[in-house]
């Protein structure tokens, strides 16, 4: 790979999160004679990469806009200079006309883009800023390049490819796998069995963890949540100030807090060694997005395990950001016809504002429609700043007021692209195959055995009783912890409790907890007709109540001695003495169930 670099050759290299990828343009860039430059979106990184740079000696610089301007110009001169070896550019700076005329004047011997996957409109992370690399690289001679990306599928290398105009490119493609990463998808049904199913993991792993969420809300909710648990977390998004984003990541990066609950905004670049568990609060958007996220655990090569809380309802959300992010051409032409109407060359009016005279609630889609118009040349927009430098408000300038130059084919694809992997990735949350074989497989690498045999779906049969008392472990933990409350039952409670002991004594202890819950809600499983247990006088009893909520309830029976497991590879459940009079109404008992149930 190095090699084909250094012989002047287009490379794109397709590598692991935590598998050295920079270690492909920082070698070249002390062996070859000018300077090597890196685009990366990871702004809030670069000071961070360039120190790291800067403690093994090694000469290197950034320039984005959270340095003056007048510093950019001081660096730009030190790389006329050949005082630095690389130079980390954000890819908004190639806006300017006038810094890609002063980067003609600099030595470049290597042109390196890093997260190339956001050149591709098919890959999961796309940012318009990227397409304008390729005019770029023709501008400095069509000079040697490199992209590198961590997840890119065969249609989006090729993307890469067409977008960056790299002329037959090397591709080097060492594989997705992450074998010491343990892959588990938990359908749940309400937001309490989440939380219980995030304290676990903290307790189970000594090292930290990152729990995603959709949105600022529920990353703001679900914090507060695991901090009344008396867990040690930090929150960020991108609505936070940079300085409570700054101190939230150096929290966690420090250990002072084991836990960061975080939207998108947070991880990449990130390179946390003992990072031991990745949790999804909610489904991300796509495969590419989940594998990405998940691939922040476990770089130190140890076992980490990572947990998608997948719940369907979740889907609504990124119905929401779709339809906010590519808005239909009317909604488009409505909030043109508003500006114009406005008779106004500075129009000073904020997103809300916009919203109701263009009779639209999706403030977030009329964002979206702002960029499109802005992207065809009939507004512009500029940023008001406070006294602290903080952007506070736009001013939206009328450059023309020509017929609608908006492509509706271009927004509607990228609609539609977006809802099929969103389709995708709830597909992956239903498979019954292995979750590492479903996700290498969308990646196009097939080398690899169809079970891997430890992911969620994979586990051998043999480790069904280790993780029920695991399981039990937990439970005993949550109570201790206050979690859950040991209390006499509600009339109501009393009678879900009968029903599932009268459900369990007409199954006679020959089958599973799974089935029992199955059985009780009116599951149509194939196994559960098979075995005729939808004949059952109890089956169906309980359909209102959800599948963890039941769970919940036999746990709770099982601790208090009505319900046992009997069987070693296939386990079993069944009533004792105890839970037989209880059902008979012949004794009451009170049930370690979680508050508020």
């Amino acid at each position: 790979m190095i090699d084909s670099i250094l012989a002047g050759k287009d490379v794109i290299v397709v590598m692991p999160t935590g598998s050295g990828k920079s270690l492909c343009y920082q070698l070249p860039a002390m062996i070859l004679d000018g300077v090597t430059l890196v685009v990366s979106p990871l702004i809030a990184l670069m000071k961070d990469q360039v120190d790291a740079l800067h403690a093994r000696g090694l000469p290197a610089t950034f320039i984005n806009s959270s340095i003056p301007e007048p510093e950019q110009h001081a660096r730009i001169e030190a790389l006329r200079r050949r005082e630095h070896k690389l130079v980390y550019i954000a890819p908004e700076r190639f806006r300017s006309s006038r810094f890609n005329a002063a980067l003609r004047s600099i030595p470049i011997s290597l042109f390196a883009v890093d997260e190339a996957h956001c050149i591709s409109t098919w890959g999961h992370d796309f940012r318009p800023d990227y397409l304008r690399l390729r005019h770029v690289i023709h501008s400095l001679g069509n000079i040697r390049t490199l992209a590198l990306t961590a997840t890119a599928t065969p249609y989006v290398r090729s993307d890469i490819i067409q977008q960056l105009g790299l002329e037959r490119p090397e591709t080097y493609v060492s594989g997705f796998d992450r074998p010491n990463l343990r892959i588990e998808v938990v359908h749940t049904e309400k937001e309490r069995e989440k939380i219980t199913r995030i304290k676990r993991l903290a307790q189970a792993h000594e090292g930290s963890g990152i729990v995603y969420a959709s949105t600022r809300k529920a990353v703001e909710q679900v914090g507060k949540e695991l901090k009344r648990l008396g867990l040690r977390v930090s929150t960020y998004h991108a609505g936070m100030s940079d300085a409570v984003r700054v101190r939230a990541q150096d929290d966690f990066m420090s250990g002072r807090t084991q836990m960061i609950v975080a939207t998108n905004a947070f991880g990449m670049g990130i390179d946390k060694r003992d990072i031991r568990f990745v949790a999804h609060y909610q489904i991300p958007g796509s495969i590419e997005a989940y594998y990405q996220e998940i691939g922040r655990a476990g770089r130190d090569g140890l076992p980490s395990t990572c947990v998608l809380l997948f719940n369907y309802a979740d889907k609504n959300t990124h119905d929401f950001f779709i339809e906010g992010s590519y808005p239909d051409l009317a909604l488009v032409k409505s909030v043109y016809n508003s500006l114009v109407r406005t008779e106004l060359k500075q129009i000073h009016l904020s997103t809300s504002e916009i919203a109701h005279l263009a009779g639209a609630k999706n403030e977030l889609a009329i964002q979206s429609a702002l960029y499109l118009l802005e992207r065809a040349g009939h507004i512009q927009r500029t940023a008001n700043r406070s006294e602290n430098g903080r952007r506070q408000s736009r001013t939206i300038l009328m450059l023309d007021t020509a017929p609608l130059r908006v492509d509706p084919r271009q927004v509607s694809g990228r609609a539609d692209l977006e809802r099929r992997k969103l389709r995708e990735l709830i597909e992956f949350c239903y498979t019954e195959q292995c979750y590492r074989s479903h996700i290498l497989n969308y990646f196009g690498d097939r080398n690899h055995p169809r079970q891997c045999g430890g992911c969620g779906n994979c586990q051998p049969a043999t480790d069904v009783r280790y993780r029920e008392a695991e399981r039990e472990k937990t439970f005993k933990a949550d109570l201790a912890s206050g979690i859950f409350e040991t209390r006499i039952l509600t009339d109501d409670e009393l009678l879900r409790v009968r029903k599932i002991l009268a459900c369990a004594k007409r199954m006679n202890g020959r089958f599973g907890k799974k089935l029992l819950v199955g059985t009780l809600r009116g599951s149509a499983a194939k196994q559960l007709v098979k075995a005729r247990l939808n004949e059952l006088s109890t089956y169906g009893l309980l359909r209102d109540m959800a599948h963890d909520e039941l769970e919940l309830y036999i746990d709770a029976l099982t601790a208090a001695g009505c319900m046992q497991v009997t069987g070693r590879q296939y386990p079993t459940i069944s009533n004792t003495d105890l839970g037989d009079r209880v059902m008979r109404e012949q004794e009451l008992i009170e049930l370690a169930l979680p508050v508020g149930v």
